[in-house]
């Protein structure tokens, strides 16, 4: 007569299949991570190339955000009467020039043209930022390669149109309402010093930490727009990528089109990490790389490397 299991055997049975489980679990859970991180690292490879491919043509890499150029209109301009004509010159990503430039006479200051935020609620808003940009072409008008994945699943009920932000280097427009003050009309082609080392493309902020507020803010203006304006706004670069249990990676992208993952020591917290870093370390690291300066990271932060 063939004996049964007993009671303990089938528990040990038991336990050995959910451990089973859980490393399975745990191992598809890990690789698909690892596949978000690859692809955001793709998009941001596709990013730089398609800027350095804008750039080659026209001679100047793509602005970090839409410029306003202005010039006199001599068929309308008659003695002291100076008539200007508006145009907007485009950024990588537009601002929302729709209603803009109704009349070449107005600026988008007074028809409200402005830099959309990612998550605005105006999605037609951001599909005109998207494919109004000057290097929607070279990206083969694919909008996924706007998104990192995991900022799509983590932000999914804000549904954001893109995750990266452009190096203020590279000029934007930070005009709002009646004031403007135009930045740094472009950057030529193959007149940057180090483009080894400048920061062309960064993440946006969306994995919750200790020391960074995430700004979900779906109005217009500074925050959650295309770039990343470290000198006046004291933004950072996005850690957003578990490395393990380790810590937080940002995915980035430099001007001659070679991208890099950097790594801080973190911890899980909650639904977010604490990060052992401080605030000023991390705008620190944000600031050299748009510089264009050499870092290296010594274990516990990152310092630049003097020439």
């Amino acid at each position: 007569m063939k004996k049964a299991f007993t009671l303990i055997e089938l528990i040990v049975v038991v336990g050995i299949i959910a451990i089973l489980i859980g490393t399975l679990l745990a191992t598809l859970a890990g690789g698909t991570e690892s596949a978000r991180a690859a692809k955001c690292l793709t998009n941001m490879k596709n990013l730089a190339t398609a800027c350095n491919t804008y750039a080659m043509s026209v001679g100047t890499y793509p602005l970090a955000g839409s410029v306003e150029s202005r010039s006199m209109d001599m068929k309308k301009s008659t003695g002291d009467d100076v008539a200007l004509t508006f145009k907007e010159g485009r950024g990588w990503l537009s601002w929302d020039s729709r209603n803009a430039y109704s009349s070449e006479s107005s600026s988008h200051a007074a028809s409200g043209g402005w830099f959309t935020s990612a998550y605005s609620n105006d999605i037609d808003a951001r599909l005109h930022a998207l494919t109004n940009g000057a290097i929607w072409q070279s990206v083969s008008e694919n909008a996924d390669v706007f998104v990192c994945p995991l900022h799509r699943k983590l932000m999914r009920m804000l549904n954001p149109q893109w995750s990266y932000v452009m190096n203020q280097k590279f000029g934007y427009d930070d005009s709002k309402g009646a004031k403007t003050m135009l930045r740094n009309a472009g950057v030529e082609y193959g007149k940057l010093d180090r483009s080894d080392r400048t920061l062309m493309f960064a993440e946006l902020q969306f994995m919750p930490n200790s020391e960074v507020q995430i700004n979900t803010d779906s109005e217009p203006g500074f925050d959650n727009d295309c770039t990343l304006q470290y000198s006046k706004n004291d933004e950072i670069i996005g850690f957003n990528h578990p490395n393990g249990k380790r810590g937080l990676s940002a995915h980035v992208a430099f001007a001659d089109g070679h991208v890099e993952k950097l790594s801080i020591p973190a911890a899980p917290s909650g639904s977010g990490w604490t990060v052992k870093l401080g605030l000023n370390d991390l705008k620190d690291l944000t600031k050299w790389l748009c510089e264009g300066k050499d870092v290296t990271f010594n274990g516990k932060r990152y310092e630049v490397m003097e020439n």
